[in-house]
């Protein structure tokens, strides 16, 4: 018996190593192999027969067990490829998780391989497996956590309650599932790193699927604004800013709650949706800087905790020398647009004195095609992409660097923003509008013919540009160039001379 069991072990070996070599191929030709070899082995087996070979000698025994478990596996994997693969998965779009498969086979293969066994090599295996009740124990011992694991696989694999590419969090690990298997689940960090967890660990920890049961998950930012800014200025603020970022979704709204009443400041909890969390840290940095940009231009101020104990000592004037220096920088850049050469040096810093300054972030919309308007944008720092929308497509028509400026037709003539400009990279710019000209020219309205005038001058080298874009395109909007119209009159009309 015991050497009947030696040659049934040897060859339950051989024909493992076989499923081991060949469970990689493709399933085309792994299906053509298991038929060669399940044929060659019968046609072996045939031949000892006709041969007159003794049915009861080793060698036919090996030959016919080997056949029998070569055919039940290919039979098995033709079984698998119709119902499985063709079937249910095709067809039905029933996706049965590896796993299962596996184990079924495993069952099948090995009541296979029993009955060749008692059948064929007289290996009483009921008999062997009770009166080895210490090796059994052993064996059982040894493998409870893989069986733990195994066990474990297999329910998560019914229950279902991840799949391939989800992202989770299991204990303090947060990555994407990148494979599973009978003993493991393996997540890939955003570090890149590969944390491997035992079935029967993930079955047992609390889990958090951040893509199921769809992909909409919230978003949280906190920010801490001053007691001087009443909440509702501030919600606005912020809503407006957190739903012009990119990522995040319009529908459902963001909501901004006050959360707390701090010491320094009022606290609040910016919720907002996404349907990308993979890009969850770069939105949450894009909502922030949003925020803080929208902020500082609406003048709303985030106030912190001072803990400097040094003593200083400021000049009385020190605000004042600080504003005088503002309004002279303010001054000599005003100075530089060829609108304002009509204006003398005091009017200059009167204008200056009554302009504002505001900071974009890469990405944020200075104006927009087709908005209301009423200022003048002078480029201090960065760049902004200046884009023609028109029958659904986009021309980009130019990139303004500092010194450059745009909307003096909607400054002087209240007129709609021709184009859509949009901040390149950090961008910092001085606003001159409305209110702030019209004081100027309520003391000398005699400079609305200079400005006129300056600003026709402007638009006829508006439009050689544009008549070289037009080689290009068969339509190109020309707002701004309107030589037919009266300009001084519109100019008048709109301050209300």
């Amino acid at each position: 018996m015991i050497y009947h069991t030696i040659e049934a072990v040897a060859l339950g070996l051989a024909v493992g190593l076989l499923l081991w070599l060949i469970r990689k191929r493709a399933p085309g030709r792994r299906m053509k192999l298991w038929v060669l070899l399940s044929g060659a082995s019968g046609g072996l087996y045939l031949v000892l027969s006709i041969m007159g070979v003794d049915p009861e000698s080793t060698g036919s025994k090996i030959v016919l067990a080997a056949t029998i478990l070569l055919g039940s596996n290919m039979l098995l994997q033709f079984f698998n490829y119709l119902v499985w693969d063709s079937l249910l998965k095709s067809r039905q779009g029933v996706m049965v998780p590896r796993l299962i498969i596996d184990v079924i086979n495993f069952v099948i293969l090995a009541v296979v391989a029993i009955a060749v066994l008692n059948s064929i090599f007289d290996v009483q295996l009921t008999a062997f497996l009770v009166t080895s009740t210490v090796i059994s124990a052993v064996i059982g011992l040894s493998l409870q956590d893989i069986l733990g694991n195994v066990f474990a696989g297999l329910a998560l694999q019914i229950e279902k309650p991840f799949s391939i590419n989800d992202w989770v969090e299991a204990g303090s690990q947060t990555g994407q599932i990148v494979e599973r298997n009978w003993r493991t689940l393996t997540i890939r960090t955003r570090e890149n790193d590969l944390v491997i967890i035992p079935n029967a660990t993930a079955s047992k920890e609390m889990l958090i699927n951040f893509s199921r049961p769809e992909p909409l998950r919230m978003g949280h930012a906190r920010v801490g604004v001053a007691y001087d800014h009443p909440p509702g200025i501030v919600k606005d603020v912020v809503t407006k800013a957190v739903m012009e970022t990119r990522g995040v979704q319009k529908d459902p709204c963001p909501d901004v709650l006050v959360q707390e009443f701090a010491d320094f400041s009022i606290v609040y909890d910016v919720r907002y949706w996404i349907t990308d969390y993979a890009s969850m840290p770069k939105i949450d940095d894009a909502v922030k800087c949003r925020i803080w940009y929208s902020l500082h231009r609406a003048g709303l101020r985030i106030p912190f905790p001072i803990t400097d104990v040094n003593l200083y000592t400021v000049p009385e004037d020190f605000k004042t020398r600080i504003r005088s220096q503002l309004r002279e920088d303010l001054t000599e850049e005003l100075r530089s647009v060829e609108l304002f050469e009509p204006l003398s040096e005091e009017q200059l810093q009167q204008l200056a004195a009554r302009c504002s300054k505001l900071r974009y972030a890469a990405g944020e919309v200075l104006v927009k095609q087709g908005a209301k308007g009423d200022s003048l944008y002078l480029i201090r720092s960065g760049r902004v992409k200046v884009e023609l929308v028109e029958d659904g497509s986009i021309t980009q028509l130019a990139t303004l660097q500092p010194g450059d400026y745009f909307g003096e037709m909607s400054l002087l003539t209240g007129e709609e923003r021709s184009a859509t400009v949009t901040a390149v990279e950090e961008t910092e710019v001085v606003v001159v509008d409305k209110e702030g000209l019209s004081a100027l020219l309520e003391e000398d309205s005699r400079m609305l013919e200079e400005l006129s005038r300056m600003l026709e001058q402007r638009l006829s080298e508006i439009s050689t540009q544009k008549e070289a874009l037009t080689k290009k395109r068969k339509h190109v909007r020309t707002a701004d160039n309107r030589e037919d119209e009266d300009l001084l009159g519109r100019i008048r009309s709109f301050f209300g001379f």
